[in-house]
């Protein structure tokens, strides 16, 4: 499953489809994900801040495709901060869609401080939770993680959803994920970096 399906499974409760965490964080998460899709991809490269679209095959997921096409279109905005900003703004709605797409997902309207309200509920417990609970293990046992599951795991991090992966595991388990970050390979760890970054800008700002 793509990174950002998984980073959104872990955002949302595996029963109800709530959001486990403040909107804003989540999204920019979703975000910073959906960027390190194109650049696992080989779509994207990251360095000093900065990104750029790679001359490779375009991806033939709908959504990794219309994110890459909307970062063709400005060649001249290369700022990583702003662009998980930019996309930020329709990230916690796109994925969603996209998994509804695939099955994995049914909207549910409801009436919130009457206004009406979409709740994306999880068609099923166990594959809502399945990221999670992998991770989770793997990260407590020690075992080999991909680069992917770093990526995923530091999002999880700078994010505040860490608490989800490791209640009760003893402290080593965080030192251990933190030595991975800082090996993570370049590109997927400024995204890393600068989801922090923002995530913690939005909390300074919230104060």
């Amino acid at each position: 499953m793509a990174v950002a399906d998984e980073f959104f499974r872990l955002a949302h409760d595996d029963v109800t489809g709530r959001l486990r965490l403040a909107g804003r964080p989540a999204s920019l998460g979703l975000a910073a994900a959906l960027l390190g899709e194109l650049v696992f991809g080989g779509n994207l490269w990251v360095k000093d801040r900065y990104v750029s679209v790679r001359a490779c095959d375009a991806p033939s997921d709908v959504l990794a495709r219309g994110v890459l096409d909307r970062l063709a279109a400005e060649p001249g905005l290369t700022d990583v901060r702003t662009w998980v900003s930019m996309l930020a703004d329709d990230a916690l709605e796109d994925v969603a869609r996209r998994l509804w797409r695939a099955g994995h997902l049914r909207p549910r309207r409801k009436r919130r401080r009457l206004r009406p309200e979409t709740v994306w509920v999880p068609t099923s417990m166990n594959a809502a939770a399945m990221p999670r609970a992998l991770l989770s293990v793997r990260l407590r046992r020690g075992e080999p993680l991909t680069q992917t599951d770093v990526f995923l795991a530091g999002l999880c991090v700078v994010t505040g959803l860490d608490g989800l992966l490791f209640d009760g595991a003893p402290l080593e388990s965080r030192r251990h994920l933190a030595r991975l970050v800082d090996e993570l390979w370049p590109p997927a760890r400024e995204l890393v970096e600068t989801a922090s970054t923002a995530v913690a800008d939005v909390i300074l700002a919230a104060r």
